[in-house]
């Protein structure tokens, strides 16, 4: 029989198909070549660079099953076109040298198809596992959380050590999530701010205790902070205090301090009213040795179906520390920080006032924040003490980059997100945090409360503007003394009936 492509004077490969395979196959190739040549001059991580050879390698196989398709189409309708009914078998005779480079070929271009694939597979999975993909590819959305993740204590932890761990199952769940989230940027359909906390995060066990062991977390915690008060000489106050953290395998403190929440002999479970978790309604505790207590929440009680239709959670690392590595500090918390390093100066008159007054304002975006904020504060000095303009010009200009900075750093108005939208839960200052749970009016049926007295968590050890002498009983402690009247505070007064981290505290 003669050979219908030596018959049809053209072999079976030209045809659109086919050549259309061969052009889509080595634009893959060629750009993916040069994708990975362009990472090996860069000299920074590029998220974009790792994305793209994901569509190269696509390209790359659409175009070699592309080619062979084409052929065999090209076979039939020859063959039709003969009259043919039935093709002959396939058949493949290494004696023939048509067949033996044929078949060489496709070989050899199966394996560095294989081989390619598998490399920008890899390269893909790295790049989507990168931190700079998950800050910087939805770079208006994520921002706040990126600029808050450099800031943290976590900064060289990579962000799926965090938000998946290890396993294929959480893989595959946060990469089906991630499309989600692509399509919510790409349509614009996202929430101003992201609602937080996140719904279906990892148990923290499996992610936040690969690194940190509740049980080497034991005994107390010296922690100093410095406040500043809002008058002329922006007075400093110091709190120096021993915290006490707690654990399970110490005698000391067995049994107590703040871990006492995280104990393997004791189980706490919780029901919030508010997709937030800071309206708490109910608490359960379940003890090493079988008893359980009921409290309930008497200014906010839940009605027997909230009881019913809401989540029951037990508590975990993230109950409290719900802002590991994205905190937004308020302006108060931010320009105490600045004034403690001295990127602000402490003897500038007023300016802890006037830098929270500043910062505590509702722009429309970063840029008219960073032109009314320098306003703000050159304006005051103006008004009230013309002679800072004329002797400190250079310590107010840096003073004003150092305000600005903390507002690039801690609030963006595109996102709707600043301290407020996003409360802090380590501590009971700004937002309720320990006082979720630990108030007067949890209570059981029997009367008893939750909230029983500061040193069952702290120890004041000294307070006021020296803290360096320490004469004070251990189990005790000092009562706080509140440094704007120097009165003692009430142990049953909660911080954030005055408290809410911004200007409104002053007026």
């Amino acid at each position: 029989m003669t050979d219908s492509r030596r018959k049809g004077g053209a072999a079976y490969h030209q045809n659109w198909i086919t050549f259309v395979g061969l052009a889509v196959m080595l634009l893959g190739f060629f750009g993916g070549l040069f994708i990975f040549l362009l990472e090996l001059v860069s000299k920074q991580a590029a998220p974009y660079l790792g994305i793209n050879y994901l569509a190269f390698m696509v390209l790359l196989v659409a175009g070699f099953v592309a080619i062979p398709l084409g052929m065999w189409k090209e076979r039939r309708r020859r063959r039709a076109r003969e009259g043919i009914e039935h093709a002959p078998e396939f058949r493949l005779d290494l004696s023939q040298a048509s067949h033996r480079y044929g078949a060489l070929s496709f070989l050899a271009s199966g394996l560095v198809i294989i081989l390619l694939v598998g490399i920008g597979s890899y390269r893909s999975y790295q790049a989507t596992e990168s931190t700079s993909f998950c800050g910087e590819l939805c770079h208006s959305v994520m921002e706040p959380e990126w600029t808050a993740y450099h800031n943290s204590s976590h900064a060289r932890v990579s962000c799926v050590e965090c938000h998946i761990g290890s396993g294929a199952g959480w893989f595959v769940r946060s990469k089906l999530s991630g499309l989600r989230q692509v399509w919510a940027v790409s349509v614009a359909s996202f929430p101003r701010p992201i609602p937080t906390p996140i719904v279906d995060l990892r148990p923290a066990r499996e992610t936040c205790e690969e690194c940190h062991w509740r049980r080497k977390f034991i005994g107390y915690k010296e922690d100093v902070r410095s406040y500043f008060l809002a008058d002329e000489e922006n007075t400093l106050h110091s709190l120096r205090m021993l915290v006490k953290i707690g654990g399970e395998r110490t005698a000391f403190l067995k049994g107590s301090g703040i871990h006492y929440h995280m104990l393997i002999a004791t189980n706490v479970e919780y029901i919030a009213s508010d997709s937030r978790r800071q309206e708490i309604g109910w608490v359960r505790v379940t003890r090493g040795d079988g008893s359980v207590t009921e409290y309930h929440n008497s200014d906010n009680p839940l009605s027997e179906e909230e009881r019913e239709q809401l989540e029951v959670r037990t508590m975990d690392c993230m109950d409290c520390h719900n802002r590991p590595a994205h905190q937004f500090p308020s302006p108060i918390q931010s320009v105490d920080t600045a004034l403690g390093e001295g990127t602000i100066p402490q003897d500038l008159p007023y300016i802890k006032l006037e830098a929270v007054k500043a910062l505590d304002v509702d722009y429309n975006s970063t840029d008219e924040a960073m032109v009314r904020i320098a306003n703000k504060i050159r304006g005051f000095y103006r008004r009230e003490y013309p002679e800072v303009l004329e002797r400190r010009a250079d310590d107010l200009r840096h003073t004003i980059k150092a305000v600005q900075a903390i507002y690039r750093r801690t609030i963006f108005p595109e996102m709707k997100v600043k301290w407020s939208a996003y409360p802090d839960n380590i501590g009971h200052r700004d937002s309720p945090g320990c006082f979720r749970c630990h108030r007067e009016s949890m209570q059981s049926d029997d009367g008893e409360t939750i909230f029983t007295t500061c040193s069952k968590c702290h120890v004041i050890l000294a307070q006021g503007e020296s803290i360096d002498e320490v004469n004070v009983n251990f189990e005790q402690g000092l009562a706080f003394i509140h440094p704007e009247d120097l009165e003692p505070m009430d142990e049953f007064e909660e911080c954030v009936e005055c408290h809410t981290g911004g200007a409104e505290l002053y007026e």
